[in-house]
């Protein structure tokens, strides 16, 4: 049976989606020289100690420090037995200190300084960067490029992470691959792309699946197949009420369909679903609202669980034209950033969950709560950055 468009709140989806799906146990094995971005599995441990032994800090000559005391201007110090480091050369057995090359006078045979070096000085001692066992990164960390050159240093080559799969399935019959000239009526399917784009800024390992004809049983086998395969389904278009509008019917069937409707514009008819314990989220056809799902309900759940792409940057400005909202409706407004003397101001472009090209020409999104009510122009508002702040 068909499920009906019931519009819950969107902070109420939000809270029932983190509370209902916890974070899939996924982990893999990688390359610690690509890892930047991953999110640490479980605590990395040093199977090294750096360094391994005492070494030079700085080029000159190993001394055993007790013969440079009292060593002054006027009362150079003769070296027994110096040995000659440059820096991150060992220690030889015996020295505790090193003299530096600048502090050196003499000739071959008959070196003496005129400073006293201390136990210790000028030397990096055995393990003090690191000491084989001791932690390098706990679990839960986001891998930096500097922690890559840690990690390198230390022995580790490969590096266990998290991660997440996110399955993506395109439906329509009216759709065509990229690549392809549509004919009448036909359009070329870019959801999944942008969303697996999406998602991977977060580090989501995506699988955009074929496309699935306006078919039932072809519907029920794909999601089938891609709640096998993954931790997070989405499901593009087929999302509506009309008569060649399945993916509800068939995540009922398989499943649950715990939301059909959500109070947020554009993006309404949008569906979250669970099979098998995993969540599906089906996204409404047009590419404005499709998107819009996407960054405030699949990239929030990835986000409760650990995976996090750069967050946007958030800018105080002034509208320059008028919103107006629905009283029970969080609605999401496209705008373009302009600098306006000491400020920014923001102009709202034209509202509709179809055209691309409204994404395209943005720089910024503005979220208004529902009941927040209409917002003048000279409205001052923070919005959120997606591109350079001069459009």
């Amino acid at each position: 049976m068909r499920s009906a468009l019931v519009r819950k709140p969107f902070a109420r989806v939000l809270e029932m989606m983190r509370s209902t799906f916890p974070r899939p146990d996924r982990t893999t094995r990688v390359p610690a020289a690509g890892a930047a971005g991953r999110i640490t599995a479980k605590p990395v441990h040093s199977p090294l100690t750096v360094p391994a032994t005492n070494i030079a800090a700085r080029d000159g000559f190993a001394v055993v420090s007790s013969a440079t005391l009292g060593a002054g201007d006027r009362n150079p110090a003769l070296l027994r037995n110096p040995c000659r480091v440059n820096t991150g050369n060992a220690i030889p057995p015996g020295y505790d200190a090193v003299v530096m090359i600048e502090d050196i006078v003499g000739e071959e045979g008959r070196w003496s300084t005129q400073k006293t070096v201390l136990p210790g000085e000028h030397i990096h001692p055995a393990g003090e960067e690191i000491r084989e066992g001791e932690m390098i990164l706990p679990a839960g960390h986001t891998i930096r490029p500097c922690d890559i050159g840690a990690l390198l240093s230390y022995g580790i080559t490969e590096v266990d992470v998290r991660e997440v799969k996110v399955g993506l399935i395109p439906t329509g019959s009216e759709l065509v691959p990229a690549g392809r000239t549509p004919g009448p009526g036909e359009v070329i399917e870019s959801n999944t792309a942008v969303a697996a784009a999406l998602l991977g800024e977060a580090g989501a390992s995506c699988t955009r699946y074929g496309i699935v004809r306006d078919d039932p049983e072809l519907l029920r086998e794909a999601i089938g197949r891609g709640i096998r395969e993954n931790d997070l389904l989405l499901v593009s278009a087929g999302s509506s009420a009309g008569t060649r509008d399945f993916t509800a019917g068939v995540i009922g069937d398989l499943g649950d369909v715990l939301v059909h409707g959500i109070a947020m514009k554009p993006g309404k008819p949008a569906i979250v679903g669970r099979i098998k314990g995993k969540p599906v989220i089906g996204l409404p056809g047009y590419p404005i609202a499709a998107q819009t799902v996407v960054r405030e309900l699949a990239l929030p759940l990835l986000a409760a669980w650990g995976f996090r792409p750069r967050p946007p940057e958030r800018l105080r400005v002034r509208l320059a034209g008028a919103v107006m909202t629905g009283p029970e409706t969080d609605e999401f407004v496209f705008l373009t950033v302009m600098p306006a003397g000491e400020q920014y101001a923001a102009t709202p472009l034209p509202r509709g969950a179809g055209t691309q090209m409204t994404a395209v020409r943005a720089n910024a999104y503005l979220h208004v709560p529902a009941g927040a009510g209409n917002l003048p122009a000279g409205t001052e508002v923070d919005v959120l950055l997606t591109g350079n702040r001069t459009g």
